[in-house]
């Protein structure tokens, strides 16, 4: 079985909302990629950046490390790092880092996006 080679892509969802869509193993070897990738999305002046792993297979400690540094990073700017998981490859292993309960965490993309981009709606 041949390993999926890490792919990032970055996009813009708004004024102030972007998207680091990645995918493959995420271990030592590919984290200064995922750090150009966090880099790129830093550098649209967005607030919010959104990291979907939906397409991850493995998830080790450095890359979760590499997130909490940018979570922080993005705190003390005034900004926000949001956590997609794509089910156990990847939310298991934030669970039990306890990442979980430091970067604000969705089991999906959509559920993310409806957080963030829509307002809420008065009780009726």
């Amino acid at each position: 079985m041949t390993v999926p080679p890490f792919r990032a892509t970055v996009a813009e969802l708004g004024n102030d909302l972007a998207l680091v869509s990645v995918s493959g193993e995420l271990d030592l070897f590919v984290q200064p990629d995922l750090r150009d990738s966090l880099a790129a999305a830093d550098r649209l002046g967005v607030h919010t950046v959104v990291v979907d792993l939906s397409g991850v297979s493995f998830l080790d400690s450095t890359i979760c490390g590499a997130l909490v540094g940018e979570a922080k990073r993005r705190q003390a700017a005034g900004g926000e790092l949001i956590l997609v998981t794509n089910g156990p490859p990847t939310s298991r292993v934030l669970e039990v880092a306890g990442i979980d309960r430091v970067i604000p965490t969705f089991a999906t993309l959509h559920g993310a996006l409806q957080e963030l981009l829509l307002e809420p709606q008065p009780a009726l």
